[in-house]
């Protein structure tokens, strides 16, 4: 495989390069290109060169942008990409042409692509590339297309038996049984309060979105997910360990097809977790600490010892910008960004907090109590410096690399998605 591989693996991010035109190639072809295992969303193809000197590329591209592209704009389009991931990765990889290309004498180079659009017809296009990316040779194309995608009916009956078991302050697990084992379905929970109020269709509704979002984000970041990774089929069950405590939820589960279909009827049941109860308590008094005097673009302070021999700190992260002086609870702020961690390695979310923060000058007092999910209540008295921090701005989206119309690069991040992980809320 080319030298590129062995650069973007240790990145855990792999290109493949690939291409095509319509009908079989004559024996005197400069290229052999072989496409099978044809799906809805994807091919394995290969191209193997039959001359085994010199280099080129090849990459599947939409045929009815293929057919409108002589041999030296397919040569000018592969350049224009190489020079996009060129300065993609500026700053982590020193690339070259040279890393990019192919290399005849390698002999066959295979990838397995996975995320082509259905019923849709592509062209595999290789040509012989000179060291500056100019066609050194007559290209050669193969067409294959995509098949239709057909979704799983949805069955008008389908019923859903759930449970919670082993409820505790911060978890429980989910048991969902379906009546009809072979069709899909999907199911999540939520805190009750969030879908107070809405109808099974507006459910359906907002959880299919909510998917298609999911299914835009990881594209972005180059992951190839569909419906199907966030279905489930027979008897499915996951254990929540990050639940708030006194906390009212509700599971819901729908049958629904692999294109997002549903038959409009929504099972729910409802659950609560019980208040949580400090098992011992712990003091924490801090004289020599540090405070971020910031809000930045997420509202995040911390709090951390100053000295070197601490390992304690504390992060409070308020649902919205706000002066660090006052009063706030557990309700004001972000629970999954609002921790205490001991030993550099203990970490443990609040789930209650009550505290005060003074401020005068550039000293400050912090008291009040907190219990943490390892059900200990922590007493502070923290007090030390305010470092006035300059409010840093939401770190910008770094550009995927190029795909349009023509170019179906992807980046293979050779990770699946995991639907057990429960990723959305409503």
């Amino acid at each position: 495989m080319k030298k590129f591989f062995a650069f973007v693996a240790a990145a855990l991010v792999a290109f493949s390069f690939a291409s095509c035109k319509g009908g079989n190639e004559p024996e005197n072809e400069a290229y052999k290109i072989e496409i099978t295992d044809i799906t809805t969303k994807g091919a394995t193809i290969s191209v193997t060169p039959v001359d085994s000197t010199g280099t080129y590329y090849w990459d599947v591209l939409e045929a009815t942008e293929a057919a409108k592209m002589t041999d030296e704009q397919v040569a000018a389009y592969y350049k224009e990409y190489f020079d996009y991931v060129i300065e993609y990765y500026a700053g982590y990889y020193d690339l070259t042409y040279a890393d990019l290309l192919l290399n005849a004498a390698d002999g066959t180079d295979s990838f397995d692509y996975t995320g082509l659009e259905p019923n849709t017809e592509y062209t595999v296009v290789a040509i012989a590339l000179d060291a500056n990316i100019g066609a050194a040779g007559k290209s050669v194309r193969k067409n294959f297309k995509t098949l239709e995608q057909k979704e799983d009916p949805v069955p008008a009956d389908m019923t859903f038996e759930i449970a919670a078991s082993d409820i505790t302050f911060s978890s429980a697990n989910i048991t969902v049984t379906p009546s009809n084992t072979t069709a899909t379905y999907y199911w999540n929970i939520y805190k009750t309060a969030q879908i107070a109020g809405m109808s099974d269709e507006e459910l359906c509704a907002a959880i299919k979105e909510n998917i298609e979002y999911a299914i835009e984000y990881y594209g972005y970041l180059g992951y190839d997910v569909t419906f199907e990774d966030f279905l489930s089929k027979g008897v499915d069950s996951y254990e929540y360990d990050e639940l708030d405590a006194n906390t009212a939820y509700t599971v819901i589960a729908v049958a629904m097809g692999t294109l997002g279909t549903t038959n409009g009827a929504v099972a729910k049941y409802d659950f609560s977790t019980p208040e949580i109860v400090a098992e011992k308590t712990e003091n924490i008094t801090l004289t020599n600490a540090k405070m971020n005097d910031a809000c930045d673009a997420y509202g995040w302070w911390q709090m951390m010892a100053a000295n070197t021999d601490s390992t304690t700190y504390i992060t409070i992260s308020p649902n919205e910008a706000a002066a660090v002086e006052g009063s706030y609870s557990i309700d004001d702020m972000d629970a999954d960004y609002t921790y205490i961690l001991l030993d550099k390695q203990d970490q443990y979310k609040f789930a209650t907090l009550d505290i005060e923060i003074a401020v005068e000058g550039e000293t400050f007092v912090l008291t009040g109590t907190g219990i943490a999910m390892n059900a200990v209540q922590y007493n502070f008295n923290i007090s030390g410096d305010v470092e006035v921090l300059q409010a840093s701005a939401a770190p910008a989206k770094i550009a995927p690399v190029k795909k349009d119309a023509k170019l179906i690069k992807k980046v293979n991040l050779e990770k699946t998605a995991k639907r057990s992980e429960k990723l959305f809320n409503l």
